[in-house]
Parts: C-alpha cells; structure tokens; sequence
C-alpha cells in the first residue's frame, strides 16, 4: 500500500507537466519550419487577435506567410454572426496586422484552395 501513496504525487507532478505543454500548444505551420523564425509565442499572438474580436473564439490558427511576412492567422467565430473575422498578428512583434470579415463563401474558396496545396 506504501508503494500506490509513493506513486500518486509522482501521477499528479507527471500531468501537470503535461497540463502545461498542452495549454502552450502548438500551432499549425503552412511550412515545416516556419515555427523557428516566430519571436511571439502564440499564446501572446492568441490573446491579441481575440482582443480585436470580443466574445469571440478561434476556430482555426495557422502560422504562415502572407504577403511576405511571418504572421499568426486566426479564424475567429463571434456567437451566431455569419462568416468569421480572419485576424493576421505579425508573429516578429506581436502587431495586428489585419482584421478582415469573410463571408461562408470566402471560407469556403480558401478552404478549396488550401486543399489543392496538400
């Protein structure tokens, strides 16, 4: 019995750990690589883009680059509004960069679009 008392806080500590590496997360990078170049941890680029859209929540993020720079893009959903706010953050200084609404119809081109490159 003394053996299961030993190995409960070392479970406890374990998940913990993993706890925190899972609310960091990772996000998806149109380039393998692409991760390397950012100097904004994506949490910090998360709560900028989510500050331009109150009330709203991500439903896609992607590191990627746009007109030749290195930004985070969040697909942000604002309660039963249609279409999403498409929020690009530089992902060198944490800046946003754009705030653009898309209609379904844009969602659904790009998603088309990003099908043809995989």
């Amino acid at each position: 019995m003394r053996h299961n008392r030993m190995l409960l806080p070392a479970v406890v500590l374990g998940l913990g750990s993993i706890s925190a590496a899972c609310s960091r997360g990772t996000i998806k990078e149109e380039t393998p690589g692409l991760a390397a170049d950012a100097k904004v941890d994506p949490a910090k680029a998360r709560q900028a883009a989510l500050a331009k859209v109150p009330g709203g929540k991500i439903v896609k993020e992607e590191l990627e680059r746009e007109n030749g720079k290195l930004v985070y893009s969040f697909d942000i959903k604002k309660g039963t509004e249609p279409g999403i706010e498409e929020v690009l953050v530089d992902a060198l200084d944490g800046v946003v960069v754009s705030v653009a609404h898309e209609d379904a119809a844009k969602e659904a081109a790009e998603a088309r679009q990003e099908g043809a490159h995989q």
